[in-house]
């Protein structure tokens, strides 16, 4: 199994924070729809942080 670098790890959690699909993640950074599953649950906390500091967002 191959590890993800941070930086990867971090352009995941900044595009979920941004709304973006499992789909467009994959592509960019060349992920496993699977990963993106696994590290929505890991990264929870920091992808809700950082949508809390986005304008508009409940």
């Amino acid at each position: 199994m191959l590890m993800k670098s941070d930086a990867t790890k971090q352009k995941f959690i900044q595009l979920r924070a941004e709304g973006l699909s499992y789909a467009k993640i994959s592509e960019q950074l060349h992920l496993s729809k699977s990963t993106c599953s696994s590290w929505e649950n890991k990264f929870a906390d920091e992808i809700a942080t950082l949508q809390g500091q986005r304008p508009g967002r409940c």
